[in-house]
């Protein structure tokens, strides 16, 4: 399961905590889904999107002869 969140008018995810409620504008170029770490328990929120990153599902998605060109412009943008 992926968790996505609606951007606002300045390009921001609104993330939610799916376990206390807080929210957050998060400023995330190439997705809607976001996992913060919440003060509620210090945990990250949601798990799902947790997992959707740090387990490699996100680089998954991403062919292998892509990921270098992916990197390269994804660190254009943010410069």
């Amino acid at each position: 399961m992926l968790i996505f969140y609606p951007m606002v008018s300045t390009g921001n995810v609104l993330w939610t905590c799916d376990n206390c409620g807080r929210t957050a504008e998060v400023s995330c170029p190439d997705t809607n889904a976001v996992a913060l770490i919440c003060q509620c328990d210090m945990k990250v929120h949601p798990q799902c999107n947790n997992e959707w990153y740090y387990k490699g599902l996100y680089w998954n998605r991403i062919p292998m002869e892509e990921r270098v060109s992916y990197r390269k412009n994804r660190r254009k943008r943010n410069v």
